[in-house]
């Protein structure tokens, strides 16, 4: 890269960006989306073989499932072909496609516990592990919304802090788990402060979903407890 005195030095989001589009990164990107889509689908597919969800519920589920499948893999051809042939824009488009699909995932599966809040489940206690599960499902799914919302805004979607005198660090993927769980658990982006409207909105969509499985929890601990 050629250096030039009137550029402005590339920020964390950007020094991410150039790692996720180059190399191994590229792989990582396809690993990523192939592993939220395989644990969306094994999560359903066990919670209907334990019939733990509703049977009213059924039927959306199986329709958002075979749609969810298809757009994996139309999504994941495009994703691949811009990723190997550096069309940016291209993989912005199908990123964004597959991160609006992962979230309809989300809010579909917590909408499901919400149907069947109450469904007679079998287990106790134990028998909540699927809230967990869901829980965990939206931490990952948002963790990448934060990255992709961070290297396609520019200058970054946060502000990462950094050691008095020193350049801020290059975020890694910790960093975004870090912020999709506290948000998910608290309402707010901890050290990190947010500068886009959309990480705020997403923000407040991932709260509210947290909430709502926050009251499956406690009315399915108070159902199998009683």
């Amino acid at each position: 890269m050629i250096y030039n005195p009137f550029r402005p030095a590339p920020g964390p989001a950007d020094l991410l960006r150039e790692r996720l589009t180059h190399g191994r990164g590229r792989l990582m990107v396809i690993a990523a989306t192939t592993g939220v889509w395989v644990m969306d689908l094994l999560l359903v597919s066990h919670l209907k073989h334990r019939r733990l969800i509703a049977p009213a519920t059924n039927d959306l589920l199986h329709s958002v499932d075979a749609i969810s499948t298809l757009a994996f893999i139309v999504v994941t051809i495009g994703l691949t072909i811009s990723l190997f042939r550096g069309h940016k824009r291209g993989l912005f488009r199908w990123a964004l496609a597959y991160l609006l699909f992962s979230m309809v995932q989300v809010i579909t599966n917590v909408l499901s516990m919400v149907a069947s809040a109450g469904f007679e489940h079998v287990g106790g206690l134990a028998g909540l592990w699927d809230v967990a599960a869901v829980y965990m499902e939206s931490v990952l799914v948002f963790m990448f919304v934060y990255i992709f919302l961070d290297v396609s805004t520019p200058g970054g979607a946060f502000v990462w802090p950094s050691r008095e005198g020193q350049d801020p660090p290059e975020p890694h993927i910790i960093d975004y788990l870090f912020i999709s769980l506290n948000v998910n658990s608290t309402y707010g982006p901890t050290t990190e402060a947010v500068m886009s409207r959309r990480a705020k909105l997403v923000m407040s969509l991932q709260v509210l979903l947290a909430i709502v499985m926050l009251t499956v929890l406690i009315s399915r601990t108070v159902s199998a407890s009683s």
